[in-house]
């Protein structure tokens, strides 16, 4: 029951990940367009342009912060799940041998 609860967990957070770098995308574009009209643009649409451009640019530098944090913040995580999961896998093998090895000491021949 726990495993599948971890699975789910660990795909929300893939999907909020990709959810985040598909906004980056967007915005980016956006921005590309946006500078396009800045420029030609003139009077104060041209200030208007420049300020929504300056907004822009701030809500994609604070998604990228927001979004370092989080790799921060969850990748020494997943390095310590994945060791602790590989010093599991060996011992479940190594007790599996010794039990294997045990049972054919055990037989008769």
């Amino acid at each position: 029951m726990k495993g599948r609860d971890v699975r789910a967990r660990l795909q929300l957070a893939r999907g909020k990940f990709r959810e985040y770098e598909g906004r980056l995308r967007q915005l980016e574009g956006r921005l590309k367009v946006i500078r396009g009209m800045a420029q030609e643009a003139t009077g104060s649409a041209r200030l208007r342009w420049r300020r929504l451009e300056r907004e822009l640019r701030g809500t994609i530098d604070a998604t990228l912060t927001r979004l370092d944090g989080v790799l921060r913040v969850v990748e020494p995580r997943v390095r310590r799940s994945l060791k602790q999961t590989r010093a599991l896998g060996r011992g479940l093998r190594a007790g599996i041998s010794a039990g294997v090895a045990a049972y054919r000491r055990s037989r008769p021949k």
